[in-house]
């Protein structure tokens, strides 16, 4: 049987590892077993009718008894269906394949990108594949990661950068750097020589990141050393003064280089200041809500609850 992901809408580059490729496939068949079994009682099976003595309606119960190249499922789920349907479902990987794995089947998108313009090209071709799936475009959410430094001046904020930069040994760098390549030992070749031939190693784990840092350290004819402290130590696109900061996300919102971001901490106490001197700017600005829509993930990200599988085929022809 022939994987989704293998149609025209997914031809993914003959580059792409068949590990990774194998990968893919078990998660999308494990993703095919998880809704299957979030979707085994219809919002209404639990009647809970004590007179009667009737719990559960048994025709809205269904299993799932999956066989499929991967996963033996019978069934069903043991809890209820979930308040917003089924958990909201991420997805991290730029990859071709994971790009259009994302397309097909997640509600939202975990990325990275060094810059504007990386995050556009990004953007406008996830989003079109998306709609190549069949799906609203608007509905599946892309995050970039981002990790705002922030102080007084510049001059302060990138003070900060230096100073966590500088706290990184080369030996962490290197073993960081590995992580990414399989866990492969960097320690054994020179630190100030050229980035050393891999090979294929990163490609069943980080594909699209170690391609980007082995096609960088190429480009820019860069040594272990710089490719191993610059993975390490990344100097954030988000730095400088609360404005400043403020100005960037709103800039990359309106630019279509994101619909949100996902923020980490690259310094002490970088979310709480963020939360406490850049979301009031952006709320000022409307970019940024002061009150919670909803009291799920789904519905404060705006994404549609999905109806269950089993209602919806039980419809009559024509009834929505």
């Amino acid at each position: 049987m022939t994987s989704p992901l293998e149609g025209s809408a997914a031809n993914y580059s003959k580059k792409e590892h068949p590990d990774h490729a194998k990968r893919y496939r078990i998660a999308e068949e494990y993703l095919q077993v998880t809704r299957g079994l979030w979707d085994s009682w219809e919002d209404d099976a639990f009647v809970r009718d004590k007179e009667a003595g009737i719990f559960f309606d048994p025709q809205k119960m269904h299993t799932l008894n999956h066989q499929g190249e991967f996963f033996s499922v019978k069934g069903p789920l043991n809890i209820a269906r979930s308040k917003q349907g089924q958990p909201v479902v991420f997805q991290a990987g730029s990859s071709e394949v994971g790009k259009n794995y994302a397309s097909k089947e997640a509600d939202a998108i975990f990325t990275g990108h060094e810059t504007l313009e990386d995050a556009q090209a990004f953007y406008s071709d996830v989003k079109a594949r998306i709609s190549s799936f069949g799906r609203n475009p608007d509905e599946v959410l892309i995050f970039p990661g981002i990790a705002p430094i922030i102080g007084d001046t510049p001059e302060e904020a990138e003070r900060k950068y230096q100073e966590v930069a500088g706290l990184v040994t080369i030996e962490n760098a290197l073993n960081y750097l590995g992580r990414f390549f399989e866990h492969h030992d960097f320690s054994q070749y020179p630190l100030d020589e050229p980035f050393p031939d891999v090979g294929d190693l990163g490609r069943n784990s980080f594909q699209s990141g170690t391609d980007k840092i082995k096609k960088d350290a190429k480009e820019r004819g860069l040594t272990l050393r710089q490719v191993a402290l610059q993975s390490a130590t990344p100097r954030s696109s988000f730095i400088g003064t609360p404005e400043q900061v403020a100005d960037q996300v709103q800039h990359w919102f309106e630019s279509g280089g994101a619909d949100g971001f996902m923020i980490a901490a690259a310094v002490p106490n970088g979310l709480e200041e963020f939360v406490d001197r850049v979301v009031p700017i952006l709320q000022e600005r409307g970019l940024f809500r002061t009150e919670y829509e909803s009291d799920t993930l789904r519905g404060n990200l705006g994404i549609p609850v999905p109806e269950n599988r089993y209602a919806k085929a039980s419809q009559p022809a024509g009834q929505f």
